[in-house]
């Protein structure tokens, strides 16, 4: 008799559970599906797609990137936040979109507080590259070439992207007026740099690197605190005495909020044994991609919020 209590206190344990904990013991149940806001190709997809493999490979389910661009970032974000909360939804996230776009826009209806975090995935430098048509060969050199010629000079990047905002950070840190050039992507604006059609962008590495290797175009600095790995002759632009330029590229993986804490756990988990796994760090040396803290996420995302969002204001930067 005594033999039966330990199998009864089970059944007992096992009746007495939510919904929510007997869902998440199985989890996952069916297909997980990573969230991008953009096409295929960029960074945001790439740091998706290598983590989608290593969840396919140790969760035993299929694992799928959904490519929803669109909205400057705000489709694929929004169905992200209105997804079931039972982890099957996750969302891997941009700057721009993630903590950027909802300040600027009143049609934007989520914010950070609508996901709950499971790490920063990368940070994602960007690297400020200039036409061959530009004669300085460094950041300070630049600033005086730009100086003495208000209104000639052009740079790229989408609107209310980390390259817009960086760019018009850049002109009143400096007292500049060169003009902003709408662009819906890096690849784009780098190879119209290489043309000569615009004379700067703030391009992240995967799309600037083959230009800058191939000398067709200068890189004067990157974003970050240290150098990149794959650019270490390049300044930061700390280091070139932009000391007040804090404003950073990255990107993070969400889930919907309400998630159980358990699934939460577990996702961590294997998020950080995929950011770990030796074949998605040569990915991300390839590509540029930084390691991202290993600090509170919420913290960071708060962080970041705060920082851009000071900066928009003090610009004026609005989408409405």
């Amino acid at each position: 008799m005594l033999k039966l209590v330990p199998a009864l206190f089970g059944i007992i344990v096992t009746l007495g559970a939510t919904p929510a904990q007997a869902q998440s013991a199985r989890y996952p149940t069916r297909t997980i599906e990573i969230v991008v806001a953009y096409g295929p190709g960029g960074s945001t997809d790439l740091v998706a797609r290598a983590l989608a493999q290593k969840f396919q490979e140790r969760l035993g389910q299929s694992v799928v990137v959904l490519n929803k661009p669109g909205g400057s970032g705000t489709i694929g974000a929004t169905i992200a936040a209105r997804a079931s909360p039972d982890g099957h939804t996750l969302y891997e996230g941009y700057t721009s979109e993630t903590v950027v776009v909802p300040q600027l826009t009143k049609s934007a209806k989520y914010s950070i507080d609508d996901f709950e975090p499971i790490a920063v995935t990368g940070l994602v430098p960007l690297v400020l590259v200039v036409s061959k048509n530009v004669r300085a060969g460094n950041l300070q050199e630049l600033i005086a070439e730009l100086r003495a010629a208000p209104g000639k000079y052009t740079y790229g990047g989408g609107i209310a992207s980390p390259p817009h905002i960086i760019g018009a950070w850049f002109n009143r840190l400096n007292k500049l007026d060169v003009t902003h050039v709408p662009y819906r992507g890096g690849g784009q604006g780098v190879a119209d740099v290489v043309g000569g059609h615009i004379d700067m962008f703030y391009g992240g590495l995967a799309a600037a690197k083959a230009a800058i290797d191939s000398g067709a175009v200068k890189a004067l600095a990157v974003t970050g605190d240290a150098r990149s790995s794959a650019l270490p002759n390049v300044p930061t632009f700390k280091e070139a005495g932009m000391t007040d330029f804090d404003l950073a590229s990255w990107n993070v993986l969400l889930a919907p909020k309400g998630t159980p804490a358990d699934i939460l756990a577990l996702l961590r988990q294997e998020t950080a044994l995929a950011l770990a796994d030796p074949k998605v760090r040569e990915l991300y040396a390839v590509q540029g991609i930084e390691k991202g803290p290993t600090q509170d996420v919420r913290a960071f995302l708060a962080k970041e919020r705060d920082n851009f969002g000071r900066v928009v204001r003090d610009l004026g930067i609005t989408m409405d």
